[in-house]
């Protein structure tokens, strides 16, 4: 693809942090060079100068308080946090790290008129602020909704795609859209390995041969931190699952987001059992049209003795993971 610098767009909320932002920074200025002006010392011994930088420091304080924007609302209660987006009947997952990586795995539903995933972006990476990755793990609307706007809002090094063409408009407004960002382009295959940051990536599909299956053609990924790991499988069903359990894949994860919001064709029996998960997370809209997540999934799942969080009854779910591994989970709606 083509890539040529451009701009990158402002939400009205955005542009009402850049004027913030820009004030405190004006203020800042001032300060500084005010108190070199009149950097006199009072009867106390404390110069103007010191005073004002005493009020700078307080100033910031307050500011970044009132602002979690600046820093991005990460809430750094560990090492890395994996947000599970309340998207509505779609796919969105916030991957970041202490250093500063952000990983962004769909971008939801373009019908959601609310656009959340915008919402969310600004809260936890801030305004306008950098995606080490975007994975869209298959084209399908509701996991690249609003995709292109994303790329036009924020600062996005790379994109992952599966590489076989939809025919959407959707589809076609975010090739146009990453056509126009300086994000690099790739469609990663099974059997690779990708350190993004602190996280390290394995691909389980797709393969070289397209599947001729939308879904089935989703990336799928198993994604480790520490001693911590994700098994992300987009859309794909369980025939997927079996050609890669069949594989020899070391698929032992942690965490296992349910393939296809929850659907009876994916998160077979036999997945489950591969991955063994400690914890599970579905992502759909409540009381969506396709039945998500289906009754046999999560019987499956508690058969297994599986725990079940979902953005139907949780909201948006945080796992907080320390550096040894160890891992919390936070719901927005505290059903748990």
């Amino acid at each position: 693809m083509a890539y040529r610098k451009k701009k990158k767009k402002l939400t009205k909320k955005q542009q009402k942090q850049r004027t913030q932002l820009t004030l405190m920074s004006f203020i800042i200025l001032f300060s500084f060079v005010f108190g070199l002006a009149l950097g006199k010392s009072d009867n106390s011994g404390y110069s103007l100068l010191e005073k004002l930088e005493q009020f700078k420091e307080e100033f910031m304080h307050v500011f970044q308080t009132d602002n979690q924007y600046l820093k991005g609302e990460t809430a750094l209660k560990g090492t890395s946090q994996f947000y599970f987006l309340d998207v509505g009947q779609g796919s969105a997952t916030l991957l970041q790290s202490e250093d500063g990586t952000n990983i962004l795995i769909d971008t939801g539903r373009y019908e959601d008129k609310d656009k959340k995933i915008l919402t969310y972006l600004d809260r936890y990476i801030g305004t306008g602020g950098k995606i080490d990755l975007l994975i869209f793990t298959h084209n399908d609307s509701d996991h690249i909704g609003y995709g292109d706007l994303v790329l036009q809002y924020y600062d996005v090094k790379e994109v992952w795609m599966n590489g076989y063409d939809a025919t959407s408009k959707i589809y076609e407004r975010v090739l146009d859209a990453i056509s126009d960002s300086n994000a690099r382009y790739v469609e990663p295959k099974s059997g690779e390995e990708h350190q993004v940051g602190p996280f390290l990536f394995e691909i389980l599909n797709p393969t070289m041969v397209s599947k001729n299956n939308p879904n089935d053609d989703s990336i799928v990924a198993k994604i480790t931190f520490a001693n911590f790991s994700g098994l992300f499988s987009g859309d794909a069903s369980a025939r997927v699952e079996n050609e890669i359990i069949e594989s020899g894949a070391d698929l032992k994860a942690t965490l296992l987001l349910m393939g296809h919001h929850g659907s009876k064709s994916s998160t077979s029996e036999e997945w489950i059992k591969a991955i063994e998960p400690q914890i599970s997370v579905y992502s759909a809209g409540e009381s969506n049209s396709y039945g998500h997540p289906n009754k046999e999934t999560l019987e499956r799942l508690n058969h297994q003795s599986v725990p079940i969080y979902g953005t139907i009854e949780d909201g948006t779910i945080t796992v907080n993971v320390d550096s040894k591994g160890t891992y919390s989970v936070v719901t927005e709606k505290g059903a748990h």
